[in-house]
């Protein structure tokens, strides 16, 4: 069954994209029974970030998928897993804000983004569907947000905390850093996780490696998440796990 709102799946996650950078983290994916559609790199982007799925396609939700152009195979894959997929008309670069087209953080009927390096058809969708677009300052939305729920993140960016509690959502504001991503020096927390199922977050190393674990714990504990650690390693910024199918409805073998 496709996730319909896009990084709230309401059961436990059948399919989700993620790097092929770290294959012991999609092989514990793997392990807890999801496929994995593995990102191969972009050569537009910088090395770091060529295959991070948040920076190059963006779920709408349900079966509708925006992707950047310049990968015929991973359009293939997602259109065998049943998507319906939009190749972008704006290309993507290795130059900000030219890489962030794709790079916006879905939550409930609210998306943060950096509304002038959007791609148009993330907010052609947004307009037709009543998606209100929630302008940022940061450009990486959607690599500086944790969505727990429809009305709860966590984020290191003042600029998308500040907004979001303007807009009556919940928001713990976590310290800056903490999260490996080779070649800067520093990654982010939204990154380095996705929800796995309707009350499991994954996190793609142990959480104890971040100051603020304990607060970040209990945000997502008293919103009925359990936060997951895929890896005993330190949390590392790979693009995040970006559920797009879930079990429920899934057809069974014979």
């Amino acid at each position: 069954m496709f996730v319909q709102v896009p990084n709230l799946p309401d059961s436990d996650a059948a399919i989700a994209a993620v790097s092929d950078t770290y294959p012991e983290i999609a092989e514990a994916l793997r392990n807890r029974g999801i496929r994995t559609i593995e990102i191969s790199p972009f050569p537009q982007l910088s090395r770091p970030v060529c295959s991070h799925a948040d920076m190059v396609l963006h779920h709408l939700g349900e079966n509708q998928v925006i992707l950047a152009a310049g990968n015929r195979a991973l359009e293939l894959e997602l259109k065998q897993a049943g998507f319906e997929v939009t190749v972008s008309n704006v290309c993507i670069s290795n130059r900000y804000p030219q890489d962030v087209r794709m790079n916006a953080a879905r939550v409930g009927d609210k998306l943060f983004a950096k509304q002038s390096a959007l791609a148009p058809e993330i907010l052609r969708y947004c307009e037709q569907h009543r998606i209100s677009v929630i302008a940022v300052n940061q450009g990486y939305a959607k690599c500086s947000t944790v969505v727990v729920n429809e009305r709860s993140v966590m984020t290191e960016d003042p600029s998308i905390a500040k907004v979001a509690r303007s807009i009556g959502m919940e928001v713990l504001k976590i310290s800056a850093g903490y999260v490996k991503l080779p070649g800067y020096s520093y990654g982010f927390l939204g990154g380095a996780c996705g929800m796995i199922g309707k009350n499991r977050l994954a996190f793609t190393g142990a959480l104890d490696s971040h100051p603020d674990s304990k607060q970040i714990i209990c945000f997502c504990r008293s919103r009925h998440v359990e936060p997951v650690a895929l890896t005993k390693g330190p949390l590392v910024d790979i693009g995040g796990i970006l559920t797009l199918k879930t079990k429920c409805g899934e057809e069974k073998p014979a």
